[in-house]
This record gives C-alpha cells, sequence and structure tokens, in this order.
C-alpha cells in the first residue's frame, strides 16, 4: 500500500505545476496576458480623454494618444516581467 502511495509522488513530481526553470518560467500565462491587456485598453482610454479635456486636443491626437498608451504600456509591463523572470 505504501508503494502505491509514494509511486505518483515520484512519477509525478514537478511536471504539474511550475516545476522547470527552463521555457515555462520566462512565457507570459494566459490570465496575466489579458490582465495586462485589459489594462493597457483602460490606461489608453483614460489617455485619450485626459488629452482631450486636459490639452483641448482635437479627436485625432486624442484617439492616436490613446492608442500609442494603449499599445506601449502592455509591451513595457511584458518587457518588465520576462526580465524579472529571466534573472531568477
Amino acid at each position: 500500500m505504501s508503494a502505491t502511495h509514494n509511486n505518483p509522488q515520484v512519477s509525478g513530481a514537478g511536471s504539474g505545476s511550475g516545476g522547470g526553470n527552463g521555457d515555462d518560467g520566462s512565457k507570459i500565462r494566459k490570465f496575466e496576458a489579458v490582465i495586462i491587456i485589459l489594462l493597457g485598453m483602460i490606461a489608453g482610454i483614460l489617455a485619450g480623454i485626459g488629452s482631450r479635456t486636459m490639452d483641448n486636443a482635437s479627436l485625432f491626437e486624442a484617439i492616436s494618444t490613446g492608442v500609442v498608451v494603449g499599445i506601449g504600456l502592455p509591451t513595457f509591463l511584458i518587457m518588465i516581467i520576462r526580465y524579472i523572470r529571466n534573472q531568477s
């Protein structure tokens, strides 16, 4: 009976839950990517609204500011996460 309890633990010891430090450590997980993209969309919308109201910018300038922030912020966050994960 103790052999059946020890056998699954030995054979599956690091296969399921983030055991490897190789390629799995540097990848961005799906839920992280979704959160980062949603954060970028919210920041882009807020940057566009802020540009429109504070700077009295035209609609085209406000939209372009929102797009730049909406693409730049997630890219920056993904680069930071990858850098931190590659250090450990």
